[in-house]
């Protein structure tokens, strides 16, 4: 998987022009029906399970975008990183309020917000193991 990542990383400001031009166009379609799970006694959303994983891809396509090739960032990069992913998240969902058949929902701005804390969590720490074998190989 390292191997698989490291081998990505030239081709990744490509990778989070399409990732990103995907999500607009997917935000931008009207009327998209609720994919939902019935059970006896609740009813479960898969959209918001979609809305984590669709922002936490692109947190992990921005970092790898933007890390060096021995995959280090500071706190700082990585701190306007994410805040410029949320902003981008709250935008998005926000824009969807002109879409007809559309609205804000607060809960997919934060399944949103959690994909890109929590994706950006996992990426730091595997690319610091990145990191080390790269160090190491050197």
């Amino acid at each position: 998987m390292l191997k698989l990542i490291i081998y990505l990383r030239p081709f990744a400001r490509y990778l989070l022009i399409a990732w990103l031009l995907t999500i607009i166009i997917l935000s931008s379609i009207p009327n998209i029906p609720t994919l939902k799970i019935h059970t006896s006694r609740k009813e479960f959303r898969l959209d918001y399970l979609m809305h984590f994983t669709e922002y936490g891809i692109l947190t992990f396509i921005t970092l790898l975008s933007f890390a060096g090739n021995e995959f280090r960032m500071s706190f700082r990069k990585i701190m306007l990183i994410t805040a410029s992913l949320i902003v981008f998240a709250y935008l998005d969902e926000f824009h969807q309020k002109i879409i007809p058949g559309r609205t804000y929902n607060i809960r997919d701005f934060l399944s949103n917000a959690s994909g890109v804390v929590v994706i950006m969590i996992v990426t730091i720490v595997v690319f610091s193991m990145i990191e080390r074998r790269v160090r190491n190989k050197n």
